[in-house]
């Protein structure tokens, strides 16, 4: 094992577990089963490497001669050379004692989530961290395809999306840094993406909002594919655009094949349904009295009894599947960000205590992080669907 150091415009030295380096006719050839840029390298990782080379380095010494026999022959050689546990706890403090990348400078965010939602939390992170946030907002589909448009030309460092099918989208397209794995511990492996590439935020479940002037909880079907019936003719409504409707579409082709969510879709588009731009126009209409079901994030109808109790619209949580499965939004570095020590920290940030409390108290999602007490409002969430990522 060593390090292998490339002079060029800028040096960069690569730690190689093992694998041979040649160099003829002014061309550099290294072959080895793993290269990790060193800069980029867990500490705990590089002192263990430090460890590595030092025992490598004294098990290939024999120590020194001995004294010459009177034959004139070398003595018996003496005793290998060993590495003292003082030498290999302070190589081990000495690497993971080197200072963290400082947070500063300007972090651009593109954010799949509305203002409205998060604003306060960026600005909390803003105000705490002394990092210069500059946001875009968009839907989560359309900055997924901004994105792959810009490839490494991209300003962005963070993307903030609100589903998890946006950043599958940008993870496929290998733009996202992988992330630390304290990170990713830091909620259910569920809201975790399985590569690394992105992590999970927040939780938001899909439910059904009702007018219980005109519906009731037994005519329910008791999953998403019951609600084609003849008996909910002109009584539906869904945003077929919403990031969140497609989510669920996604996850029913996952789980249920294309041809029977075709066969779902094409029952739905026959019985007649009231199209939304997004979810909270389906709840103020169900408010209104002018739409029996609707299909939605579940945050929207609590959102609207908390400012007004006896509102007649309540959220149904089906009994399975994908129009009951709790989606996490989450976010990504990318690759390309020219401030991953901000980003990271960004991201750390929305698993803080204060981040954590602010969405389930004001936007009324799912904490992810263990030791958060979710809003009264929420249902248990371990009765509901947590979606494979």
């Amino acid at each position: 094992p060593g390090i292998i150091t490339i002079k060029a415009e800028n040096e960069k030295k690569f730690y190689a577990e093992e694998g041979t380096v040649e160099f003829s006719n002014n061309n550099l050839l290294i072959l080895t089963s793993t290269a990790k840029e060193v800069t980029k390298m867990n500490k705990k990782f590089i002192a263990l490497i430090s460890v590595m080379l030092m025992v490598f380095a004294a098990c290939a010494s024999e120590g020194e001669q001995g004294a010459q026999g009177p034959a004139g022959e070398a003595g018996p050689a003496g005793p290998a050379g060993e590495v003292s546990q003082e030498a290999i706890e302070a190589a081990v403090e000495a690497a993971l004692a080197e200072p963290e990348a400082e947070v500063g400078g300007t972090l651009v965010i593109y954010s799949g989530r509305k203002e409205s939602l998060v604003a306060d939390v960026i600005a909390a992170f803003e105000a705490s961290s002394g990092v210069d946030v500059e946001v875009r907002y968009a839907k989560s589909a359309a900055l997924a395809g901004t994105l792959e448009l810009e490839g490494a030309i991209s300003p962005a460092d963070v993307f903030f999306s609100q589903d998890p099918v946006s950043l599958g989208v940008v993870a496929k397209a290998g733009l996202f840094d992988r992330l630390p794995a304290d990170l990713l511990d830091n909620v259910p492996s569920w809201a975790v993406d399985r590569n690394g590439f992105w992590v999970g935020t927040s939780g938001r479940s899909r439910s059904l909002v009702i007018d219980t002037r005109d519906v009731t909880e037994a005519e329910l079907p008791g999953d998403i594919y019951g609600l084609a019936d003849e008996k909910f003719r002109n009584r539906l409504g869904l945003a077929p655009t919403n990031s969140s409707f497609i989510a669920m579409i996604a996850c029913m082709i996952e789980s249920d094949g294309e041809e029977k969510v075709l066969e779902w879709l094409t029952a739905i588009n026959g019985l007649g349904y009231g199209e939304y731009p997004k979810n909270s126009p389906q709840v103020a209409a169900a408010d209104a009295g002018e739409l029996d079901i609707g299909m939605i994030n579940h945050y929207y109808t609590l959102r609207v009894l908390a400012e007004n109790g006896d509102s007649p619209v309540k959220n149904v949580y089906l009994d399975g599947g994908c129009g009951a499965m709790v989606m996490p939004a989450g976010a990504g570095v990318l690759s390309t960000s020219q401030n991953k020590p901000a980003a990271l920290a960004f991201i750390e940030f929305l698993h803080s205590t204060s981040a954590q409390e602010h969405f389930t108290n004001t936007v009324y999602e799912f904490p992810l992080v263990a030791g958060i007490t979710p809003n009264a409002l929420l249902p248990d969430i371990d009765s509901l669907n947590s979606p494979l990522n």
